[in-house]
Order: C-alpha cells, then sequence, then structure tokens
C-alpha cells in the first residue's frame, strides 16, 4: 500500500516515538510511506534517518485550511491508498485531504479521547482498553484494530549489576498523572526505613506543567532528599541513562501504554510499575515480569521498591523476564504484523470499491 503516516506536534515524547515507529515498520512490510510533519518537529534527524525521502513538512495551524489545498498537491503525485494521522488535531484537515485524494483516513488513538477520531474510517488503539470505551461509545468494532507500541531497538539481555547504593531511575514529562510526587514520597519512606538509595528523574520542565516540577521540588526538600535524588533534565540519550541506573520506576496514575516500560524491559532492568491502564494491560498475564502497584498506592509502591533493591538476585530475574515479554510481544517484527493484518482490511475495501 501507498501510506502517508503524519504527526504535527513538534516536541519528542511518546507519540513521536510511536509514530517513527509506525514508519520504520510500515517500511519493514514493504509498504511505500510519505511522512508529514510539523516543519519545526524535533524528530526531524530520527526521520531522515529512517524515510530520507518523501518528507513533507508543513506550519501545522489547527483548522488553517489552506493547508487542504497545499497538501493535496504534494501527495498527489505519491496517490497514497490510505493516510494514518497520530494526533486528534490534524484529522478533520487530513480527512478534507484523503476525500481529495481518494484515499482512506486512519487515527491512532494514544488516549481513550473520541473527539474527531470518531469521523475516521478507522482506529488503531494501543490498548484494548481503549478500543473497548470505542466501542461502548458506537464506533463499529470491525473498524478498530488494537495495535500496541513497540520497540525497534535489538539488544542481548544482561543481568543487571547494582551500584552500592543502588540507583532508581524515572523519566518522563511533569504532567500530575504521571505520579512523580507519589514516587518522591515512596523514596521518602525508603528513606526513614534507612535504606540508601540514590534517584534520578528525567525531563525538562515545559511551561505547560512548571506547577508540577516546582511540586516535585517542594516535596524533595521537605523531605530532606536533596542528597539523594537529582532532576537531571530532558533525556538526551537513553541508552546512557539506562546504563547508570539499576531499577526503573514508572509511578503513573494515569498511563495510556508507557513506552518508556519497553524501554527499560529491553535494557534488562527490573522495572517497577503502576497499574494504570496501559501497564496493566502490559503485565495483566505476565505479573512476573515486573513488581507491581496500584496506582497511588506509595506504600505498595514504598514495598515493591524495597524488595527489588534488597534482593538482586530475584530482581535480576524479574528483569530478565521483563525482557522476554519485550521480544515476546513488542519487538518491531511482531507488531508491524499486526500493523499490517490491520492494514490489509483497508486493502480489502479498496479492492472491493
Amino acid at each position: 500500500m501507498r501510506i502517508v503516516n503524519v504527526m504535527i506536534s513538534h516536541v519528542m515524547g511518546g507519540i513521536e516515538q510511536a509514530f517513527l515507529d509506525y514508519t520504520e515498520a510500515l517500511q519493514l512490510r514493504h509498504h511505500k510511506v510519505c511522512t508529514v510533519v510539523n516543519h519545526k518537529c524535533k524528530i526531524l534527524p530520527a526521520l531522515q534517518t529512517l524515510n530520507p525521502h518523501d518528507i513533507v513538512k508543513i506550519p501545522f495551524v489547527h483548522y488553517n485550511w489552506l493547508l487542504v489545498p497545499y497538501l493535496y498537491f504534494k501527495l498527489k503525485k505519491f496517490a497514497p491508498d490510505l493516510i494514518i494521522v497520530h494526533n486528534k488535531k490534524a484529522v478533520n484537515i487530513f480527512k478534507a485531504v484523503a476525500r481529495l485524494l481518494g484515499a482512506k483516513i486512519v487515527a491512532v488513538s494514544h488516549n481513550p479521547k473520541f473527539r474527531h477520531i470518531n469521523k475516521c474510517d478507522g482506529i488503531f488503539t494501543i490498548t484494548d482498553y481503549q478500543r473497548n470505551i470505542f466501542i461502548e461509545k458506537g464506533y463499529p468494532a470491525e473498524r478498530i484494530f488494537t495495535i500496541p507500541n513497540l520497540i525497534s531497538e535489538k539488544r542481548d539481555f544482561t543481568p543487571p549489576q547494582f551500584h552500592n547504593p543502588p540507583i532508581i531511575g524515572t523519566m518522563g514529562r511533569f504532567d500530575p498523572m504521571k505520579g512523580f510526587p507519589d514516587f518522591i514520597e515512596a523514596l521518602a519512606e525508603l528513606k526513614k526505613q534507612g535504606i540508601a538509595f540514590k534517584a534520578v528523574i528525567g525531563g525538562a520542565p515545559q511551561d505547560t506543567y512548571r506547577a508540577e516540577y516546582e511540586k516535585i521540588c517542594d516535596i524533595i526538600k521537605q523531605n530532606n532528599l536533596e542528597n539523594e535524588v537529582e532532576l537531571i533534565g530532558w533525556v538526551q540519550d537513553k541508552t546512557e541513562f539506562f546504563k547508570n541506573i539499576d531499577v526503573f520506576v514508572l509511578p503513573s496514575r494515569f498511563e495510556p501504554f508507557g513506552i518508556v516500560l519497553l524501554e527499560a524491559m529491553l535494557h534488562g532492568k527490573p522495572v517497577i510499575s503502576s497499574l494504570a491502564e496501559g501497564p496493566a494491560e502490559i503485565f495483566a498475564h505476565n505479573s512476573d515480569a515486573a513488581y507491581l502497584f496500584n496506582a497511588g498506592d506509595v506504600a505498595a509502591m514504598t514495598e515493591q521498591l524495597r524488595q527489588a533493591i534488597q534482593n538482586p538476585a530475584a530482581a535480576a530475574q524479574t528483569a530478565q523476564k521483563g525482557y522476554e515479554l519485550c521480544a515476546r510481544n513488542y519487538s518491531l517484527e511482531v507488531v508491524a504484523t499486526k500493523l499490517n493484518g490491520a492494514l490489509q482490511h483497508f486493502a480489502l475495501q479498496k479492492e472491493n470499491k
């Protein structure tokens, strides 16, 4: 198939990584791919490595209808069969473009918000949890396909060797849903129990979440954790980040998926994760692949942390099971096959016209 893959945000995060992974997965199954991105996007260098040709850069503005004729003429020669959109705000404009080009449009739902994507010819959800939400809202079940996020990198499993004291890591946006205050409170409890550790938090204090970042700084000071906890800023090199930690924690109160969990497991780190929406599905039949706790339960997070760092041998076994889970369910080859199967639905529709 000839597929246009669209990403109109300019930041770098989980959704943007998923867009890059889609590009690679589509190419792996020999689809012809044209990408449309925000002209200020931070993912452009990585995209140019993956797909140096057929990149259309646009100054995206919500409801800028002048983009419709511009994109029509840019994409007319490419003649796409399908347009895949990763940002809900882009659906209306690209639906108009798809209509002019005679193509179908599919939205990748990275969260359970239904607005805009209900207008698409199909939906790719990242979890069955989201799929069921959209079915309950009345969207046809036969047009919703669960395509989980993936991890395209390959590496051999290396059993973790803990530092002394062990280093606990986490990373993400300073969004209240990420649960970083809970993480700090758990660390404070570890310190009260006399358990030695160091901790690092990766993430940039964006203006949108400035208040949450300041709240986290205050909690660190209130609990006298300045010597134990380091805010290291935006993580440019994830391989280096995971190399320098012993245990990874995802403390989210709400988490649609959690690509960072896959990254941690791939790097052979024992994972301590909340059972928020995405992680609950990842570990539903693999509870031995991570240390798990109910979202928002600080006492349970503390206990899982204690168990992991005080028993490195058991933590290494958990890390290996996490690595195997990642390879079994979320590798590029596995998810590309699922994606290709979903695309056949739209290919058949086109043939039957």
